[in-house]
């Protein structure tokens, strides 16, 4: 059971249950963290596709890889710190772990390269810092970012706050999935770019 399976199952039900309030459509720009995401939105957005649109950006951290969006029309993958300002409508990004740095990075690129009033899924699977069997340590992406943030940062909902995201302009709930008979949990965040204009 991969990581992305599990977030790509939480997704689903996200579009199921706010699809109409999030209001994805032909003219669209989405930006997402990777390119089975990008294949997910793509499918789920059958129903409004146009030959144009809705169009995918996949921001990439490293070299930007094409290969990432093969067979994915309208798709393409940049550069995280070349993206447009104030240009995507929409941005998804999964979270499973990595390092907070990634995340927070992530996250800055997101609010920025975000329109004003446009939408922000963030989807982080839910993991416990324990000790395995074999003696190897997993350690919560909780802890991870309280200790790398020397306590300035205590979970992701902080992160997103921040990264430059207003307070009270965040919804966070928890999903969970079942994915290959196991059950999979996530918290999941809405969070919507203001709009200076209009408050």
């Amino acid at each position: 059971m991969s990581t992305s399976q599990q977030i790509l199952a939480i997704l689903s039900q996200v579009m199921e249950e706010f699809g109409d309030r999030l209001k994805i459509h032909g003219g669209s720009r989405l930006l997402v963290s990777d390119g089975t995401i990008a294949k997910a939105l793509y499918e789920a957005t059958e129903q409004v596709r146009t030959p144009y649109g809705p169009t995918l950006a996949v921001a990439s951290q490293e070299q930007p890889d094409q290969a990432q969006v093969e067979g994915i029309p309208n798709a393409e993958v940049l550069a995280a710190d070349k993206l447009a300002m104030d240009h995507y409508t929409h941005a998804v990004f999964g979270v499973s772990g990595e390092d907070p740095k990634y995340i927070f990075g992530g996250i800055k690129h997101t609010i920025y390269a975000l329109q004003p009033k446009g939408y922000a899924i963030v989807i982080a699977l839910k993991q416990e810092t324990k000790q395995s069997a074999d003696g190897e340590f997993q350690v919560s992406l909780d802890d991870k970012m309280k200790y790398q943030s020397k306590g300035r940062i205590n979970n992701l909902e902080d992160c997103l706050y921040y990264a430059g995201f207003e307070r009270g302009r965040v919804k966070s709930f928890e999903k969970k999935a079942e994915v290959d008979g196991k059950e999979v949990e996530a918290q999941v965040y809405l969070a919507m770019k203001w709009d200076q204009l209009t408050g």
